[in-house]
């Protein structure tokens, strides 16, 4: 009966039929844009929201320092990797929320096995003479003393040293407020 009825407005009103089709095309296509952008996840705490990407795993990390000092980092031994997380912290509930970002803020690992904390950028980064690869591609860094106000954010990446083969599917948040937050689609083992 409904094909009956759809084959019946198909014969009568050829084009509307040819442009729905052509406009759902362009949709689906559409959709698979931007596959390689990476997934946001949200979790609120009492008092802080905090937004993550899920983490980037590279063999180092070049950036400048506040007084122009060119700086590396490397994992720690040949069995380990930096793991990058970008995350966006959001106040939207207390008037001022002062925070200090360090080596124990945040945690990266899997709920039944590792956690390993946050590196400091800048005392485990070396000095170089001139630019490293790919400097300032994982800036701003979020580290330090950050006063938020209300509806205020403070965004950065974090860095972890975490061996390989960890998986990393869960972080611990824990200035200011305690959050813990799952990469849900994000349940790859390192290799």
């Amino acid at each position: 009966m409904l094909y009956y009825h759809l084959r019946k407005h198909i014969n009568h009103y050829p084009l509307f039929f040819l442009i729905v089709a052509i406009f759902s095309g362009v949709i689906f296509i559409a959709s698979g844009c931007g596959e390689d952008e990476p997934t946001k996840v949200v979790y609120r705490g009492r008092s802080l929201e905090i937004h993550l990407e899920e983490p980037v795993i590279v063999e180092s990390m070049a950036f400048t320092d506040n007084a122009g000092q060119h700086r590396i980092l490397r994992p720690k031994a040949s069995n380990r990797q930096l793991a990058l997380v970008n995350i966006t912290i959001v106040n939207r509930t207390s008037t001022i929320t002062p925070l200090l970002i360090d080596d124990r803020s945040a945690q990266l690992g899997d709920r039944r096995s590792d956690r390993i904390y946050a590196l400091d950028p800048f005392t485990e980064a070396a000095i170089l003479e001139s630019a490293g690869p790919e400097e300032g591609k994982f800036l701003p860094l979020l580290w330090g003393e950050v006063v938020l106000e209300r509806n205020f954010q403070a965004t950065g990446y974090m860095v972890f040293d975490v061996p390989k083969g960890l998986t990393l599917s869960t972080v611990w948040w824990n200035e200011a407020d305690s959050i813990i937050s799952d990469f849900t689609d994000y349940q790859r083992k390192m290799k």
